[in-house]
């Protein structure tokens, strides 16, 4: 067995720790043995007053028939002997009584650890002595099992703690940390690595940990070669695209009105051609975007209010835009460039997808929480909405609900992946569910500036 292995370091800290918990458990019964075993001290009192008591009886005169009749009263089995152990008054003597008299012992001697009825003598004057049996009721030992149980629950509690404190040490910490970098892992943090957090103290966490390393460095380097795929291809399209265009222009010269339409149609397809492109080519800018990003105190009402009117050329004629915004707002922290980006592809995405005779507003207001303050931009629709289900794919690159708005409105699924990936780079968040009128609302988190809040 490898003394790095979880089974040695388990087997070894759980036997050490039971020996200890054993050894401990039988000191304590020493010391429950040696602290209770006492006749109880009411007891001896009552022995000690019968003592007092029959002195008088035996004096030269005594009577025997006296003495016999004193001794069948009291509560105690009890004879009072010569120095010969003989029988001073007229009670006969049980034998097994008369057996046990070698045992006796002094009142205030340790007694036995299991129930009996000791005889214990008390010295009189000539020689004479009392001999008393004490009742098994009146042992100390009879409470012993009790004692003994409640140790041996209080043991199984220790070992029990012990157990759940190895556990503890050698699996909940490190399943703890696999657990947190899995989760940064899922959340698109591919950098993250935990075998230097482990170390190499136990074989097996060591090697798993090594393994995540090993996946999560293989899905990095298959995340970047798929981003560094669509960026060259997407730049790579910009030249044909723009051939494809000029040529377009020159056939549309020498087209007759009757075919004009086909230019059009194929124009209409390479505008498109081209916005596709340019969404994949923004989308892919926020991989080094961190080292362009200038975080400043933003005014989000301004922001909000120029974005509007620039989106009000791109609704249908049967939407409305609506305003709720709240001119009260603190400032905060973002990058204005983004900011305007996000609200625009939320207003954008609205109108495209809500439906020709939609309501959308456009409303803001503040969120504070035990960490930090938030203004919240929420852009809302009374549309058809989406699935609960699938609201926490929509961020997702390239995707589409089937069924949940209409396709042929346009679109690729990148919109609101730069929405998130904007509010990433930005410190911000974003939130995604139903809206009051049971369509979608989207909403931006943006953290309020330290100097504002103060």
């Amino acid at each position: 067995m490898h003394k790095q292995s979880l089974v040695f370091r388990l087997f070894s800290y759980f036997t050490v720790g039971l020996l200890l918990i054993l050894g401990l458990q039988n000191l304590a019964e020493i010391a429950l043995v040696k602290t209770m075993l006492h006749v109880p001290q009411h007891v001896q009192q009552d022995i000690m007053k019968m003592a007092t008591d029959v002195e008088p009886l035996l004096t030269e005169n005594g009577d025997p028939q006296r003495l016999a009749q004193w001794e069948s009263k009291q509560k105690y089995y009890a004879f009072a002997l010569n120095s010969d152990n003989k029988e001073i008054s007229t009670r006969v003597m049980h034998p097994h009584f008369k057996f046990k008299l070698k045992f006796a012992r002094p009142l205030n001697s340790i007694l036995d650890s299991r129930v009996n009825q000791p005889i214990f003598m008390i010295p009189l004057k000539n020689g004479n002595k009392l001999m008393v049996q004490l009742p098994h009721e009146l042992h100390p030992a009879k409470n012993f099992s009790l004692y003994f149980g409640l140790i041996q629950v209080v043991i199984a509690i220790l070992i029990t703690l012990m157990f759940s404190l190895i556990i503890a040490r050698y699996l909940q910490r490190p399943l703890d940390t696999l657990r947190q970098a899995s989760h940064t892992l899922a959340n698109g943090d591919f950098s993250v690595r935990v075998a230097h957090v482990m170390g190499d103290k136990v074989k097996e966490f060591n090697e798993l940990a090594t393994d995540f390393d090993n996946m999560a460095n293989q899905i990095q380097l298959l995340t970047e070669k798929q981003r560094r795929l669509i960026r060259d291809v997407s730049h790579e399209l910009r030249t044909p695209l723009a051939r494809h265009n000029l040529s377009l222009h020159l056939i549309r010269k020498r087209t007759s009105s009757e075919h004009l339409h086909l230019v059009d149609r194929l124009e209409q397809e390479s505008e498109e051609m081209n916005e596709l492109v340019t969404e994949i080519l923004e989308f892919s800018q926020f991989e080094n975007a961190k080292a362009n990003i200038k975080l400043i105190p933003v005014d989000v009402q301004t922001f909000c209010d120029s974005t509007v009117e620039q989106c009000l050329q791109l609704k249908a004629q049967g939407q409305s835009l609506i305003k709720d915004i709240d001119r009260t707002l603190p400032m905060v922290q973002t990058d204005a460039r983004l900011l305007v980006r996000a609200i625009k592809n939320l207003i954008g995405n609205a109108i495209k997808y809500a439906g020709s005779e939609a309501n959308i507003t456009i409303h803001t207001s503040i969120r504070t929480n035990t960490e930090k303050s938030y203004v919240v931009v929420s852009v809302s629709d009374d549309g058809d909405g989406i699935p609960k289900q699938h609201l926490k794919h929509i961020f997702d690159p390239f995707t589409r609900i089937e069924g949940a708005r209409d396709k042929q409105s346009g679109g690729y699924g990148l919109g609101l992946a730069i929405v998130k990936e904007a509010m990433q780079v930005t410190g911000g968040q974003v939130e995604a569910g139903r809206s009051v009128d049971g369509g979608l609302k989207i909403s931006l988190l943006l953290p309020v500036t330290e100097t504002t809040k103060k």
